[in-house]
């Protein structure tokens, strides 16, 4: 079973260790996501908070990780802060990929977001990961569009909106 806990100060070095495998992972088979930088609690901390991070634990062990926030302006600038959930940083450690871990996360942020009365959950990933994008859809995300932000990152924005008339006819 996949627990999922949100993050603490204490657990800084184990999202940095999640992330950090993610990296070496995609460096490695030539699909570069991230730099390392990037992925340092000294970058992540200039514009993410501990607490916004939630980690995914297998039998007690550390798998997988998000950051979820509420407020996007630099990929969202039109989405006004509580009318989403933003999804950043979902990595899963290579060892347990294919074990439903990204999935866990994702319904994690779908559960987190119907809990605080928001009906959307959004993401952004590279617009040339066609196995990320499907897994994505898989989960029910739509792209809503493609763009380049940063003047380097062809992004694909996706989103999860929450299915009013399914829930009405349930009760």
């Amino acid at each position: 079973m996949i627990e999922i806990r949100q993050a603490a100060e204490e657990d800084i070095p184990t999202i940095e260790d999640i992330l950090l495998d993610a990296f070496n992972w995609l460096d490695n088979t030539g699909k570069k996501m991230w730099t390392k930088e990037r992925i340092s609690w000294e970058s992540l901390s200039a514009w993410l908070k501990v607490n916004e991070f939630y980690i995914a634990y297998i039998d007690g062990k550390p798998v997988g990780c998000m950051a979820l926030t509420d407020y996007d302006p630099n990929i969202w600038e039109n989405i006004q802060k509580g009318e989403s959930l933003f999804i950043h940083r979902l990595a899963v450690k290579r060892i347990d990929a294919g074990h439903g871990v990204s999935k866990a996360l994702i319904d994690y942020a779908k559960t987190q977001a119907i809990q605080r009365g928001i009906n959307a959950v959004r993401l952004d990933c590279w617009e040339n990961r066609a196995k990320l994008r499907a897994i994505y859809e898989r989960e029910g995300f739509v792209c809503v569009g493609e763009t380049i932000l940063f003047d380097y990152y062809h992004a694909a924005l996706y989103k999860w909106q929450k299915n009013y008339s399914e829930e009405c006819r349930k009760g």
